[in-house]
């Protein structure tokens, strides 16, 4: 049985936009009582700006607000824009813990000469699908 516990947070820039997937998986193995509990965290940036971006070296670092983080380097044209030789490691159980308000993450992005820093956040409507109304009789 696997249970699993997501979220996302997203920010945007004036060229980047990124995403950050925390998730939280319980696997459970009844024949054997094996518990597993991994917890995984995934970078997609997405490159907004106007002049093309084909080539050079595109350096990122993702910090949470206890200092902790993670950075990378990505070659544009040919790696794709995900996690990739990452140095550090991001506090992904305080990010999950739901009684914890700050979650915020600020990422750093240098390429070709430019830089651009802005947060990432949890959705300002979180939508946990429409309730059912009972008709009136």
């Amino acid at each position: 049985m696997n249970r699993n516990k997501t979220m996302t947070l997203t920010g945007k820039g004036e060229s980047w936009k990124a995403t950050y997937v925390v998730t939280h998986q319980d696997k459970v193995n009844a024949k054997f009582t094996v518990f597993q509990d991994a917890l995984g965290g995934r970078l997609k940036l997405q490159y907004l700006g106007k002049d093309p971006l084909d080539h050079g070296q595109i350096n990122y670092r993702l910090e949470d607000m206890t200092g902790r983080f993670q950075e990378g380097g990505i070659v544009a044209g040919i790696d794709h824009a995900a996690m990739k030789e990452t140095k550090g490691v991001l506090d992904l159980a305080h990010l999950l813990d739901m009684r914890n308000p700050n979650k915020d993450l600020t990422i750093q992005i240098e390429w070709n000469g430019h830089r651009e820093e802005f947060q990432l956040g949890l959705p300002r409507k979180i939508s946990f699908g429409k309730a059912v109304r009972k008709r009136k009789e």
